[in-house]
C-alpha cells in the first residue's frame, strides 16, 4: 500500500513539473496580413518565450511549410530578461494552392540536457485573393462556346540549329582537307597552266599585230616595241632577266642558233635603220610558242 502511494506521488510530482515547465514556454505565431494572391510573398511571424536554462530551436528551410513554399527566414537576436528568453523570426512564404482559406502553424523545439519537446503555435489562417472573377450572367459557359475553325496557313519560322550547322561545317572542312591532301598539287598545277595559257594568248595577239605593223611600215620604234614585247613575255615565262640583257648575253645564256640569228638580224635593222624582214620576228614567235609548250609539258608531268 505504501509503495502504491509513493509511486502515485512520484507521478503526480512529475506531472506538476511538466505542467509548470509548459507554462514557462509560450509560442505564438500568425500572418502579418489576412489575404494573399497566388505566388505573392507573405510574412509569417513566430515568437517563443522560454526559461533561460533551455534552448529553443526554430524551423529552418528544410521544414515542410505546406501548403506554403519557403522563401526566406529573418531571425532576430535573443533577448533575456529576469531569466526569461525571448526569440522571434519572420518567415517569407508563398502559396500556389487554390484553397480559399489556408492554414499554418509552426512548432518551436525546446531542448534540455535530457530531452527535446515540440511546442506548437496556434494555427492561423489567411484568405486567397481570387484572380478570376465569376463571369457575368450574359456570358456563355466554356462548354457552350462555339468553336471556329481556321484553315488559313500560318507560316512558322524555322528555328536555326547551331549544332547541326557546326557539324555540317566540320564535315565540309574535313572533306576540304582530304581533297587538298589528295588533289592539292593537281589543283595548283591546273590553275598555273590556265594562267600560262591566258598569258600566251595575250602575247600572241599583241606580238602578231606588232610583227605585221613593223614589216608593213618600217620604223625603228615599231621594231623595238615588238622585240621588247617578246623579251617581256620570255622573262615572265622563264623567270630570266631578258629585258635587262643584251643580244650577246641572251645568246650566251640560251645557246640557241636560230635565236642568235634572229636577234642579230633585228639588231641590224634597229641600229642600221633598215627595214626588218618578217622572218626574224616570226622566228621569235615560233621560239616563244615552243618554250610555252615545253613549260606546259613540264607542269603536266612534273
Amino acid at each position: 500500500m505504501r509503495l502504491m502511494i509513493r509511486s502515485f506521488a512520484v507521478v503526480l510530482l512529475i506531472l506538476i513539473q511538466i505542467n509548470a515547465f509548459s507554462q514557462e514556454v509560450k509560442v505564438t505565431s500568425g500572418f502579418i496580413k489576412d489575404s494573399v494572391a497566388i505566388g505573392e510573398p507573405v510574412s509569417y511571424y513566430l515568437t517563443a518565450r522560454y526559461p533561460e536554462r533551455v534552448m529553443a530551436l526554430f524551423p529552418d528551410s528544410t521544414f515542410k511549410f505546406a501548403p506554403f513554399e519557403f522563401n526566406r527566414k529573418d531571425f532576430f537576436a535573443t533577448k533575456t530578461v529576469n531569466g526569461i528568453s525571448y526569440d522571434s523570426a519572420v518567415y517569407t512564404l508563398s502559396t500556389f494552392e487554390i484553397d480559399p482559406t489556408q492554414y499554418l502553424s509552426l512548432p518551436v523545439y525546446v531542448t534540455t540536457a535530457r530531452d527535446c519537446t515540440a511546442f506548437e503555435s496556434t494555427r492561423d489562417s489567411i484568405f486567397l485573393i481570387e484572380q478570376i472573377k465569376v463571369p457575368a450572367g450574359d456570358t456563355l459557359a466554356l462548354k457552350n462556346l462555339e468553336l471556329k475553325s481556321n484553315t488559313l496557313y500560318e507560316r512558322v519560322r524555322m528555328q536555326f540549329n547551331t549544332f547541326i550547322l557546326m557539324i555540317v561545317l566540320g564535315v565540309i572542312l574535313v572533306v576540304a582537307i582530304i581533297v587538298w591532301i589528295i588533289f592539292g598539287k593537281k589543283i595548283i598545277r591546273h590553275f598555273r597552266i590556265k594562267r600560262l595559257e591566258k598569258q600566251f594568248k595575250k602575247f600572241i595577239a599583241a606580238f602578231s599585230e606588232q610583227i605585221e605593223d613593223a614589216t608593213k611600215t618600217f620604223s625603228r620604234e615599231k621594231t623595238e616595241r615588238a622585240l621588247s614585247t617578246w623579251k617581256k613575255y620570255q622573262e615572265q615565262l622563264e623567270r630570266k632577266p631578258y629585258t635587262k640583257l643584251t643580244t650577246r648575253e641572251i645568246v650566251r645564256m640560251d645557246q640557241d642558233k636560230a635565236l642568235e640569228e634572229s636577234l642579230s638580224a633585228i639588231d641590224k635593222s634597229i641600229y642600221g635603220n633598215q627595214p626588218v624582214a618578217a622572218e626574224p620576228l616570226q622566228t621569235l614567235k615560233v621560239i616563244a610558242e615552243q618554250r610555252f609548250m615545253k613549260k606546259i609539258e613540264q607542269l603536266r608531268h612534273g
